[in-house]
Formats: C-alpha cells, sequence, structure tokens
C-alpha cells in the first residue's frame, strides 16, 4: 500500500470505531495522529533499507510484530500517562493497520495468509531489487502501480486499494474532514505573516 492507501485504509477502520462507540466522528489531534501512525513505519523502514542499505528490505524493524508494535504500545502508554490516551490510541490503531495493510495485499496476491511483511527478523523477506535512491526507487514504484492502474484490472489487491481511497476519503469528508486544520493552519499563517 501507498502511504495514502495506509492512513486512508487505517481511518475508515477508526472513523468506522469510534461511530460505533463514541456515537461522533473522529476529533482532530486523534485523527492526525492516526494518519501518522499509519504512515511511520514507511516512513522508517524504507529509507533505511533503499537509502542508507541499513536493511535489506523495506520490511524491517518498524513492520515488526517483535520491534515496532511493542515501540507503538510504549507510545500508547506514554499518551495514557499525559492523559492523552485516544491520541496515543489513535497512533497505536494507525500504527497495527498499518501492519494489516501490508499482510493483506501480500496474502491477496499469493492465495494465502503472507505474515513475512511483519515478522522480521524472523521471516526477513528477500532483499528488494535495487532501484537506486529513495526518490528514484519511489518512483520506478509508482510508475509500476499507475501502469497497473491503467490496465482497468481490478485485482482484489487493486481493489483492497482503490477501495480505501474511495472510501477513505468519502468517510473523511462526510466526517467534516478531520485534522486538516491543524495540518493547513500553520501554512496559512506562514503565507499571511510573508504576505503581511
Amino acid at each position: 500500500m501507498w502511504p495514502w492507501e495506509h492512513a486512508l485504509f487505517a481511518y475508515v477502520c477508526y472513523s468506522t470505531y469510534v461511530h460505533g462507540r463514541y456515537r461522533s466522528r473522529p476529533r482532530d489531534v486523534p485523527a492526525v495522529a492516526l494518519a501518522f501512525g499509519a504512515v511511520l513505519p514507511d516512513l522508517i523502514d524504507k529509507p533505511l533499507a533503499w537509502e542508507f542499505g541499513v536493511f535489506g528490505t523495506g520490511y524491517a524493524a518498524a513492520h515488526s510484530v517483535f520491534f515496532g508494535v511493542p515501540a507503538a504500545f510504549a507510545v500508547y502508554a506514554l499518551a495514557e500517562r499525559r492523559r492523552e490516551g485516544a491520541v496515543g490510541g489513535a497512533f497505536l490503531i494507525g500504527y497495527v493497520l498499518h501492519l494489516v495493510g501490508d499482510v493483506l495485499p501480500a496474502s491477496l496476491s499469493r492465495g494465502y495468509v503472507e505474515l513475512s511483511p511483519v515478522l522480521w527478523p524472523i521471516a526477513d523477506r528477500l532483499p528488494s531489487p535495487d532501484r537506486g535512491s529513495f526518490i528514484d526507487g519511489t518512483y520506478g514504484l509508482l510508475t509500476e502501480y499507475v501502469a497497473r492502474l491503467l490496465t482497468f484490472e481490478l485485482s482484489p489487491v487493486i481493489a483492497l486499494q482503490l477501495g480505501s481511497v474511495v472510501f477513505g476519503v468519502g468517510l473523511w469528508i462526510a466526517d467534516g474532514c478531520p485534522g486538516l486544520s491543524l495540518v493547513t493552519g500553520p501554512v496559512r499563517r506562514a503565507i499571511r505573516r510573508v504576505r503581511a
């Protein structure tokens, strides 16, 4: 999954939970924490593998149920201790759903449950092909992704990815775009300062 797919997949699950449990929409700060948790494993493992060669693949320590998940629980515990349990819980949910979002496509494409993306270092995946730098690797994968979309072949993996995006954006808009003001507010203030 791409970062936006991870964030929207997590948002669909989280929003459904919040609506069902609390009969309300997600709040701004937890929504941002959810999105951050949902992309953090890739922000750690992909550059360390592709740009710096620390890992042989982009599914390493941050994706690991042995290392990444306990670290995410520690963040939740720290947030809970600071009376910000909703924020820590949203981060934890986003983080864990990132891992689910990596296992689902791998499992759907292979036809059996494929847990190797989350079992580092026990089930270390084969090294990724050398794609050059982090930027070159991202560009190459994005080009392959767009080419696959343009074939209009709706595989289960593509259906999951597109469904996450379409349904996730629709649900986020219906919820009032929680978190958007926290992200865009500082940008708008900076623009006003420059214009003044």
